[in-house]
């Protein structure tokens, strides 16, 4: 069990704040006014072709227990995953792209996810930012990460929304 003080260390230094995030990220104030966030949006067309766009994402205000809390999304998930790679996500050069079953959100915690589709275009997701995943038809897509000089690998958050139209309402598409 030597791995679980590792990955709560991991996670401790994923989260730890603005040296580790983007700009324009969860750990970050939002991009604009303060009303919207910026993630990026990886969907296929109807030609076939994939492509990952920058989406803004309207901040809701709500009060909650301890005062008003902005919301990005909001409602029940399933199949929700901490992914750690230690060694890097790496794929073999000929590896098909793949395809979601469905809406799938991402933060990555750490490392720099590299997103390939079907243009050539790659897009890096950084620890902070928030990648959704909606390319269940067409080319699909590939992506890959290595592993930070750190050592601790990459991290990431992902889940299914069971409703994804109420929980990505918020998404500007």
């Amino acid at each position: 069990m030597r791995k679980l003080p590792l990955l709560s260390l991991a996670f401790a230094l994923a989260s730890s704040g603005p040296a580790l995030a983007a700009t324009d990220s969860l750990m970050q104030t939002a991009k604009g006014d303060g009303k919207t966030f910026i993630i990026h949006y990886l969907h296929s067309k109807e030609d076939g072709t994939t492509v990952v766009e920058d989406a803004p994402v309207t901040l809701v205000v709500r009060d909650g227990r301890a005062g008003p809390a902005r919301i990005l999304f909001d409602g029940p998930t399933s199949d929700v995953q901490v992914r750690w790679s230690p060694e890097g996500l790496l794929l073999a050069p000929d590896a098909k792209p793949n395809h979601e079953k469905g809406a799938r959100l991402q933060l990555v915690l750490h490392g720099e996810f590299v997103v390939e589709v079907s243009n050539g275009k790659q897009v890096h997701v950084k620890p902070g930012e928030f990648l959704l995943q909606e390319d269940s038809t067409g080319f699909g897509h590939k992506m890959h990460c290595d592993a930070p000089k750190d050592g601790l690998g990459c991290i990431q958050l992902t889940m299914d929304a069971v409703d994804p139209a109420a929980f990505f309402k918020n998404v500007q598409k």
